[in-house]
């Protein structure tokens, strides 16, 4: 019996999601192709969880941690905002025994460009994607397996994965009417140089010990920071109620406003207001938004993956691990092998396997990012 030829397999997005999706394909033996808006000359964001539901999915992809500058989360504290009382000091030795793979805190950026060299090199498993930048898709067929760019390219695909982020232009091939809606926050972000806060004797307790998580929070309003890069950059996400805000819309690279930032917090104790305070001028901020859930991630030949399929909300640090567990979800039922026939059920069948998982992260994520006074469970 002749072994069908690898598939044609047609990424929209090149993400954490997309490129994952397309490693794990390459190494399945199929023909990838990637294609991506963006023409990665200034490629940005804030560091993220790689939490243990993913940090070993990427690691068996070729990943290797320390070199991208990832560092263990090695603890948590919980400290109220307005009053500066300890609620909770964990360190996580113990449990992470339990975890089959590390939590671990990592830039986006970082990581973003080890997975596409992985993704693109010719040595390695399989094939080398082609990572095509700076293309506008103006149509997607998912019946027919086709993408067509506004230039009039057309990449005749078996099968095609849509992980083009919250506005994926891929989505509307499966439901046109979903629409994004704001969660009611917006989030500033910024990096702060550890060194820098270790030497203030107002936030060195706050950023003291390698690896820890803090979480510094009231009713509506929070911060975040954890450490990057080898634990020598402190990552800030800082979060405010839309109306405190300039943040409009779901782009992350909108200018933030470091005295309309600062002055959300002005009932912060002093250590608190005091590492705010090192945000630079140009800090970001974005508005958090959400979606209904789809009534299904796939049409035809299409399945849509991470923030295409399922927009994350932050307050769980779930929204990549999901997409990382969606990519290689996919790669799971599309093995070498697989006849271009077959295709339209394997993607019913990721789209079964995945969303009863992803519908119950999802749900814990909204309840963690609920205001105190409307139920959001206590922290650690």
């Amino acid at each position: 019996m002749t072994t069908p030829p690898p598939l044609r397999i047609t990424i929209i997005g090149a993400g954490i999601a997309g490129l994952t999706c397309a490693l794990a394909l390459r190494r399945n033996g199929h023909t990838v192709t990637l294609l991506e808006k963006s023409t990665f000359h200034q490629e940005t964001g804030a560091a993220m969880y790689v939490g243990p539901n993913c940090s070993g999915h990427l690691m068996r992809l070729g990943w290797d941690p320390p070199s991208t500058g990832a560092n263990l989360c090695e603890g948590v504290l919980s400290i109220v905002g307005p009053t500066g009382e300890v609620r909770n000091k964990m360190g996580l030795e113990g449990v992470s025994r339990q975890w089959q793979n590390p939590w671990l805190l990592v830039h986006r950026v970082d990581l973003h460009a080890e997975l596409k060299r992985l993704v693109t090199e010719e040595k390695g498993e399989g094939r080398a994607v082609d990572l095509r930048l700076g293309v506008r898709i103006v149509e997607v067929d998912a019946e027919a397996g086709k993408v067509v760019l506004e230039n009039g390219e057309v990449f005749e695909s078996d099968a095609i994965v849509g992980a083009d982020g919250n506005n994926s232009i891929a989505r509307k091939s499966v439901d046109s009417s979903a629409v994004l809606r704001p969660w009611g926050k917006s989030c500033y972000r910024f990096l702060v140089d550890r060194e820098v806060l270790k030497r203030d004797e107002e936030t060195r307790a706050l950023v003291e010990e390698d690896g820890y998580f803090l979480d510094v929070l009231a009713n509506d309003r929070k911060f975040v920071a954890y450490p990057c890069r080898s634990n020598t950059e402190v990552n800030m996400a800082v979060f405010l109620p839309d109306d405190q805000t300039e943040g409009r819309g779901d782009d992350w690279d909108q200018q933030g406003n470091k005295a309309k930032m600062m002055s959300g917090f002005a009932s912060f104790y002093p250590s608190a207001r005091k590492l705010l305070s090192y945000a630079d001028e140009d800090l970001k901020v974005w508005q958090l938004v959400d979606m209904d859930q789809l009534k299904s991630w796939n049409a035809g030949r299409l399945a849509l993956i991470g923030d295409a399929a399922h927009p994350f909300l932050p307050f769980l640090g779930q929204g990549a691990a999901q997409a990382i567990e969606d990519a290689i979800s996919v790669a799971t039922v599309l093995q070498f092998g697989t006849p271009a026939s077959d295709v339209p059920e394997l993607m019913k069948l990721y789209d079964s396997i995945r969303r009863e998982r992803v519908d119950y992260v999802q749900e814990q994520t909204r309840l963690n990012g609920l205001d105190e006074d409307k139920g959001r469970p206590p922290p650690i």
